[in-house]
């Protein structure tokens, strides 16, 4: 029969022979899904043609560019939220309050085999398709594994080739991708659980400037702002920040 000693006791019986004691492990804390980025960015969501803000200043961008905003109603609305107007189309982010950047770029048009080939790389890194996803036989191989693609990117960097910045999603799972030029490899991925509906990308650019590169992907009721870092041999992503605000019946 194998003796097995509390900690306490363990401890005093290793002492008295000059061996040191045990250390206390304590459980480790669970990380969280998407650390805040402390900047000062917010999110603006809509309902009905109204822009809510959540935070951040006053300065909008979506993916046709970005506007100066101003605040209609102070009283907290959907989500949180104050009533602005003036909001670039479409917008998804408020920048940080005093923070100047660039504005996303209307992206090129992108080839019907390489969205198919962003589709299967996504097909590689979301959750397997449940028995519950519709078949649709006329559509396309990776569309009748469940997976949904938003938006395919190509973004231009010096010094290397092209990359591609890919949204999409499958079983309520959403996921950010680069690939490389022809969608054949994986460079950098964040995945988004509970995300619901056709995620899609904002344009990569230097949303701040500070250098870097941000990103967003963002459906009616869920945006996730990350920083895309690039060098001529290297891509990485970083999620700065996710905002969750669900939409009213009927919309979305």
């Amino acid at each position: 029969m194998r003796l097995s000693l509390p900690v306490p006791v363990l401890a005093a019986a290793l002492a008295g022979c000059g061996a040191a004691p045990p250390a206390e492990v304590s459980p480790a804390e669970p990380e969280p899904a998407f650390p805040s980025s402390k900047e000062g960015w917010g999110a603006v969501f809509w309902s009905e043609g109204q822009a809510w803000k959540v935070g951040g200043g006053l300065d909008t961008i979506g993916p046709r560019g970005r506007a100066p905003s101003t605040v209609t109603d102070e009283t907290p609305g959907r989500c949180g939220g104050v009533a602005i107007q003036g909001a670039a189309d479409r917008a998804v982010l408020a920048a940080p309050p005093g923070v100047h950047g660039d504005a996303p770029a209307k992206p090129a048009v992108i080839a019907a085999s390489v969205v198919e080939a962003a589709a299967w790389r996504l097909d590689e890194v979301l959750p397997g398709r449940d028995r519950f996803t519709p078949v649709d036989p006329q559509a396309s191989p990776a569309a009748q594994r469940g997976v949904d693609v938003g938006s395919v990117v190509k973004l231009r960097r010096y010094g290397g080739p092209p990359v591609l910045v890919v949204g999409g999603a499958r079983a309520g799972t959403g996921a950010l991708l680069v690939l490389d030029r022809e969608a054949t490899q994986v460079l950098a991925q964040v995945s988004v659980p509970e995300m619901r509906g056709t995620p899609r990308v904002l344009p990569p650019a230097d949303l701040d400037g500070d250098g870097n590169l941000e990103t967003a992907l963002f459906t009616v009721d869920h945006i996730m702002l990350a920083r895309l870092t690039v060098t001529p041999a290297t891509v990485s992503l970083t999620p700065l920040e996710s905002w969750r605000c669900p939409a009213p019946p009927g919309e979305g």
